[in-house]
């Protein structure tokens, strides 16, 4: 089947990518303009379609913004949320301030965000501009300093002061990706002001790796890495169970990640027995009937916090306990910071 899907996802790829360099032409001669926001803008993206680590790496950012005294603000697409091109909602503290739809389905990476940080503002639309312009006038108490684009590296509607751009440390480099799933050819990488490689370790990325990545930049652009881990679970999601390995399994596991077998090996490397695995697609909604048969034979249920975003009260409802695998981030803070400074 994925042999006759290809030349499918290379045509549609190579669209995509014309219309991207047309796009950023248009941008570049000045027949299209970019907005400006107060403060700091900051845009982390990829050049390809998901699973490099956007939403994790725009969380630890915003941690080290707000310990050093700043107000970030997180904007963000919404992906898995019904939202209209003009519409947007804010979320503090995971719960949603203000709606210009309904909230019936709220965007996962929005709730996963807003829970990880109850003092920043998540806000969630399409036109992030009008989301950013329209937060400012209905919540006139936040000034943010700093405005986290998550995955913004194409949305050229909005000026920023720092492009970071992710790329996996895993695959090898510049064949960053099958033409399906490419957002922008290597080259683009000249705009970006800063590059991380996630999900580093001690072979990857290699030296020439990181030469042939900076042959595609403008000279000086820094080249950061960062390892991800995958945290073993300890509490359950209601804060009533404490994880134990003999009494937990076989457990559950539920995901819809663009990775699920660093998943699978992250657990099985815990020696936590695995009794079946979930897997879902991107921003798919779960399936409850599906799931209530899934668990009928399993002690405990394990997921990842963008997962159990989801449906959180749904999960909550579940007859066996729910841990999140927390997807832990680490990288040089002396280094970061160094880096960020002319941009802070």
């Amino acid at each position: 089947m994925k042999s006759l899907l290809d030349p499918l996802l290379s045509g549609l790829s190579l669209i995509f990518l014309l219309a991207i360099r047309i796009r950023l032409y248009l941008y570049q001669v000045g027949l299209i303009k970019s907005e400006r926001l107060p403060g700091k803008t900051w845009s982390i993206g990829n050049i390809s379609v998901g699973g490099t680590g956007k939403s994790p790496i725009t969380i630890s950012l915003a941690q080290m913004l707000v310990s050093s005294g700043y107000r970030p603000a997180i904007l963000t697409r919404g992906y898995g949320s019904p939202i209209a091109s003009r519409d947007s909602m804010v979320l503090l503290a995971g719960k949603v301030i203000t709606a210009a739809i309904s909230t019936s389905t709220i965007p996962d990476e929005a709730r996963m965000q807003s829970a990880k940080l109850p003092t920043v503002p998540v806000i969630a639309g399409p036109d992030r501009v009008a989301a950013a312009k329209n937060f400012l006038q209905n919540h006139p108490q936040y000034q943010p300093t700093h405005w986290l684009l998550d995955d913004g590296y194409q949305h050229l509607k909005l000026e920023r002061d720092l492009n970071l751009v992710l790329l996996d440390a895993r695959t090898p480099f510049p064949a960053i990706m099958p033409l399906g799933r490419a957002r922008e050819p290597a080259r683009n990488l000249d705009r970006a002001n800063l590059i991380v490689f996630t999900r580093s370790d001690e072979h990857s990325p290699s030296e020439e790796e990181i030469h042939r990545v900076s042959s595609f930049t403008m000279a000086g652009t820094p080249v950061l890495k960062t390892r991800m881990r995958t945290s073993p679970p300890i509490l359950s999601v209601d804060g009533n169970v404490n994880f134990e390995l003999s009494f937990h399994s076989p457990t559950a596991l539920v995901s819809g990640i663009a990775d699920p077998k660093q998943l699978l090996e992250a657990v099985k490397a815990m020696q936590i027995e695995i009794g079946g695995h979930l897997s879902l697609g991107d921003h798919e909604p779960i399936p409850r009937d599906a799931l209530h048969k899934f668990l009928s034979d399993k002690r405990s249920l394990l997921t990842t916090a963008k997962d159990y975003w989801r449906d959180p009260e749904f999960f909550g409802s579940l007859s066996v306990p729910v841990f999140i695998l927390d997807l832990e981030v680490s990288w040089d803070q002396i280094n970061l910071r160094e880096t960020l400074r002319e941009y802070i």
